[in-house]
């Protein structure tokens, strides 16, 4: 995954055959699966290790997600997940995706996430890095 200044984070993940449902396409509600795998990417190349978030009781917490479903997926699809935050706060921001088949590029979901970096060992908002805002506000 990589990006460059204004460029989505970019991963890419297959289909598995036991995300698909009995209408032999993927269920709906694996879609978020999928986002937040590719959220977890972007924040990690954007500094926020997993493993340091976890030792530091620090994360993000969705507190809305919009997705619009635009075409089935099934398997053996591959996608292509495009990651960009924007509108950042102190405390929060959202992050904006765009889902893609990576065998004809059409886009198949888009979504934007609202969340909130939280602290959990003081159940309080816990203040974003300056560089991370100044970067996406």
């Amino acid at each position: 995954m990589n990006q460059t200044l204004n460029s989505p984070f970019v991963s890419e993940l297959p289909v598995l055959w036991s995300d698909m449902d009995s209408n032999g396409h993927v269920n709906n509600g694996v879609y978020q699966f999928y986002f937040d795998e590719a959220r977890m990417q972007a924040l990690e190349e954007e500094g926020f290790s997993l493993t340091k978030m976890r030792e530091e009781k620090v994360g993000p917490v969705m507190f809305k997600a919009e997705l619009s479903y635009r075409k089935p997926l099934s398997h053996p699809d591959k996608i292509r997940i495009e990651t960009t935050f924007g509108d950042v706060t102190k405390t929060r921001g959202k992050v904006f995706q765009t889902m893609k088949r990576v065998s004809d590029g059409e886009v198949v979901c888009q979504a934007v996430f609202h969340t909130i970096f939280f602290n959990f060992n003081t159940n309080r908002p816990w203040k974003l890095p300056d560089r991370f805002i100044e970067k996406y506000s």
